[in-house]
């Protein structure tokens, strides 16, 4: 099986669980090239990108395309037309402006819009032969009754994310062992991550823990967030959206304590797990709670996620049965595809 994925996502920062998955795959014997494109330099890259997309689906090397965003979506369904190739598409939907009920990070910016428009997503995703959605609420906010589809959360690598001496990775990141660290792994600067009320809480915090610290993302290497999720006692999200959040599940991997605003499948993640809360938009609640996970352990964390099928392998186990259900159907085998089939 050889597999041609497609994605804007690949080698940006928000986009590791793509690398993530596609290294899995061909760990487990799938053959995956990759065909990554980056619009942040500019946007007609959506444009130069159908050209080499074409060629590749024309080549006739590959079995099945997988690709990661709306948008690429779309550049494959017109790259199929170009080749004139019915080759398989296999969408996975990550897209958290699905859920951003209230707007709240959309702009009046025209890739805004087209970003939050709902219509939009939902013609890209039944242009694909099976979707999968990242989350329950994803799949039931697109509301589609076609392609077949799936919920696959990400999978977190238990081998890279997993507990470490607190102590150990302090001293490496050169932080005070005696002071309480909640780390907020998300660039601040992102309107969606609502960095505002993650300070507010963080105010509120330091009226009972003076010496408290909180440390911010947005510019740390891959490899070395299990440094920064065990040196913390408590990890933050105060999202607006999100679809399935991989801070949640590789915090958790830590054992490191989680407060979180109600967003994506964070509640369903988090159920049963000790020292871990969901909270509603108030920093009060956040902060009370955030004191309260002082000096604990999510013990059992890495379990937790196993039980709930959220190992990469596990999640990229789902992945590879996708594809052979889609390469079985199109080849005439019995059609085994389910229309929201939880994953």
């Amino acid at each position: 099986m050889r597999i041609l994925t497609v994605t804007s996502l690949y080698l940006s920062g928000h986009g590791n669980f793509v690398a993530e998955q596609v290294r899995a795959l061909r760990a487990s014997r799938v053959e995956v090239d990759v065909l990554f494109f980056d619009p942040r330099e500019t946007r007609t890259h959506y444009l130069r990108a159908l050209a080499p997309i074409a060629r590749a689906i024309a080549s006739d090397r590959y079995d099945l395309v997988h690709t990661h965003h709306t948008y690429t979506m779309i550049q494959v369904a017109v790259a199929k037309r170009l080749a004139r190739s019915r080759i398989p598409v296999v969408f996975t939907h990550h897209e958290s402006e699905s859920l951003d009920n209230g707007r709240r990070t959309r702009t009046l910016h025209p890739t805004s819009l087209l970003r939050h428009s709902m219509l939009v997503k939902r013609n890209a995703a039944r242009r694909a032969d099976f979707v999968i959605f990242v989350s329950r609420k994803v799949l039931e906010a697109l509301a589609l009754d076609w392609p077949p589809q799936e919920v696959i959360p990400c999978g977190v690598d238990l081998q890279k994310f997993r507990p470490l001496d607190r102590g150990t990775c302090r001293s490496k990141l050169g932080v005070d062992p005696m002071r309480p660290v909640i780390f907020f792994p998300a660039n601040p600067r992102n309107l969606r991550k609502r960095f505002e009320l993650a300070r507010q809480a963080y105010e509120l915090v330091l009226r009972g823990a003076p010496n408290a610290l909180l440390m911010v993302g947005g510019g740390i290497e891959a490899d070395a967030m299990p440094l920064y999720y065990n040196a913390a006692d408590v990890m933050l999200q105060t999202s607006y959206s999100e679809a399935s959040p991989t801070v949640v599940k590789e915090a958790l991997a830590c054992e490191t304590p989680i407060v979180s605003t109600d967003v994506g499948d964070t509640r369903e993640v988090l159920a049963g797990a000790p020292h871990c809360s969901v909270c509603p938009d108030s920093a009060g609640e956040l902060a009370k709670q955030i004191r309260l996970a002082f000096g604990h352990r999510v013990t059992g964390g890495p379990e937790h996620l196993l039980r709930h099928g959220l190992s990469l392998e596990q999640t990229v186990a789902k992945v590879h049965d996708v594809y052979q259900r889609v390469l079985g159907a199109e080849r005439g085998a019995p059609r085994e595809m389910t229309v929201g089939r939880p994953g």
